[in-house]
């Protein structure tokens, strides 16, 4: 197999890139989006976001606004993002037991959105 320079892996990304956008673009352009309400749909007391927000939903609407909206978003970020600086520093076992408290946490405030949004039914 010949080998193939950075500069041609490059183009390739950036035409695979831009494929991909004309892709998500017309697709975005085919489906109506299903933003709004009905008069069948429940009468819902605060708006909730995509499922995939949902613990960071619950932290904004349960704890106060400098601590759900700033500090623990924070933290949570900047503990996956220096990931890679912490294991490095700590060593593996460190690095694999603070990404699991992360995985955990996130996990767990999964759990308590899903477990409030079907509460009721």
């Amino acid at each position: 197999m010949p080998r193939v320079s950075i500069k041609q892996l490059l183009e390739r990304e950036k035409i695979a890139g831009i494929v991909f956008l004309a892709f998500c673009l017309a697709l975005a352009l085919f489906f109506p989006p299903s933003v709004g309400t009905s008069n069948q749909a429940p009468y819902v007391s605060h708006a909730v976001a995509p499922w995939i927000f949902g613990p960071f939903q619950v932290m904004l609407l349960y704890l106060p606004p400098w601590a759900g909206a700033l500090l623990i978003p924070i933290i949570l970020f900047a503990g996956i993002g220096g990931l890679p600086w912490i294991v490095r520093y700590l060593g593996v076992k460190w690095g694999q037991g603070i990404f699991a408290a992360i995985v955990s946490f996130v996990s767990f405030l999964l759990v308590c959105f899903i477990v409030k949004e079907f509460w009721w039914i």
